[in-house]
């Protein structure tokens, strides 16, 4: 080995072995994969949550239907359907707590006493706080916590704090106290059909529910609905925490009426607030929400549904012929 091969260790008997190059990204090329890589993830993420989101209208969807054959398992058993509550009376009890067995939650009405108020500590410590998934819309952002003040404590008969109601039943175009959304002229009018009866149908017997609940304690017969089951509202979907008198044991009103128009996000968070305005249908999911029928079946409705034909499919006997959006 000469002097040069000796200070050269790649050069070997006069042949020189090169090294392999080394190659890399270049920055330009670093940056056009970060960009395609955020491009992707742009392009995922909504259909990821779109997916989630049907999930979730899916699941909802069942709960309706779930509370749906509750009701009818009742009526059977008892040839009528339970009343949303007794306010008017003071009677103790709301749809939510008389179907509890038809639920398959009957070791929580077995707590229950109704010879008591519901918010008599006796109900409300091991009772009103339990939660019920099946009247929980997960798409709700509030749907973990199942609980609020009820401060509707202009009545000494809610329970504070209640469990909350996601799927308020229907009253129809029953007047809740006031009518915002009605055209004036239609509720002077001989068919005032966005706007009938009187407080939240709690007045025996002229003054009662047009729709399949009211808050008067009677219940509705089947027979009682002749627009046909199909065609009316028995329940459907709402935020909770936009009207604090949404309480599945609440004796003011675990109802809801179609007075207001789908997907008014408006807010009742007081006692005394603008429950006329707030306390109506809505829902998370995008455009709309789920209604049950009186049959059962449960529909999306659009929150540009037609409001004459929204309030027609609100009443139980109104004559009118309408079909499904």
């Amino acid at each position: 080995m000469t002097g040069n091969d000796a200070r050269n260790p790649r050069r070997v008997s006069g042949i020189t072995r090169r090294m392999p190059p080394v190659h890399g990204f270049t920055l330009v090329e670093l940056l056009v994969v970060i960009a395609i890589i955020g491009v992707l993830v742009a392009l995922l993420l909504p259909a990821v949550q779109a997916a989630r989101e049907a999930a979730r209208r899916i699941q909802c969807s069942n709960h309706l239907k779930q509370i749906g054959l509750a009701l009818n398992s009742y009526h059977d058993g008892h040839g009528v359907l339970p009343f949303a509550c007794g306010y008017s009376i003071a009677q103790t009890g709301t749809w939510v707590s008389f179907i509890l067995p038809n639920l398959e939650q009957q070791a929580i009405y077995d707590l229950l006493d109704f010879n008591l108020p519901l918010s008599h500590p006796n109900n409300v410590v091991p009772v009103t706080q339990m939660p019920i998934s099946w009247i929980v819309c997960p798409s709700d952002r509030s749907a973990g916590e199942t609980t609020m003040p009820c401060s509707c404590l202009r009545s000494e008969f809610n329970p504070d704090p209640s469990m909350k109601l996601w799927y308020p039943t229907c009253m129809g175009p029953t007047e809740p106290d006031r009518c915002p959304f009605c055209p004036p002229e239609v509720i002077r009018s001989s068919d005032p059909w966005c706007c009938e009866s009187s407080s939240y149908g709690s007045v025996y017997p002229n003054n009662l529910t047009v729709g399949m609940f009211g808050r008067y304690p009677l219940g509705i017969k089947y027979g009682d609905v002749t627009d046909g089951l199909a065609y009316t509202i028995a329940a459907g979907e709402t935020l909770p925490d936009q009207c604090i008198y949404n309480g599945a044991y609440a004796n003011n009103f675990p109802i809801a009426g179609t007075s207001i128009p789908i997907n008014t996000f408006e807010v009742c968070d007081v006692a005394g607030g603008p429950h006329y305005r707030a306390c109506g249908y809505k829902s998370m999911h995008p455009g709309g929400a789920n209604f049950m029928m009186g049959d059962g079946s449960v529909h999306f409705f659009e929150e540009f549904i037609d409001y004459k034909l929204y309030n027609d499919l609100g009443t139980r006997d109104g004559g009118e012929v309408v079909s499904l959006p």
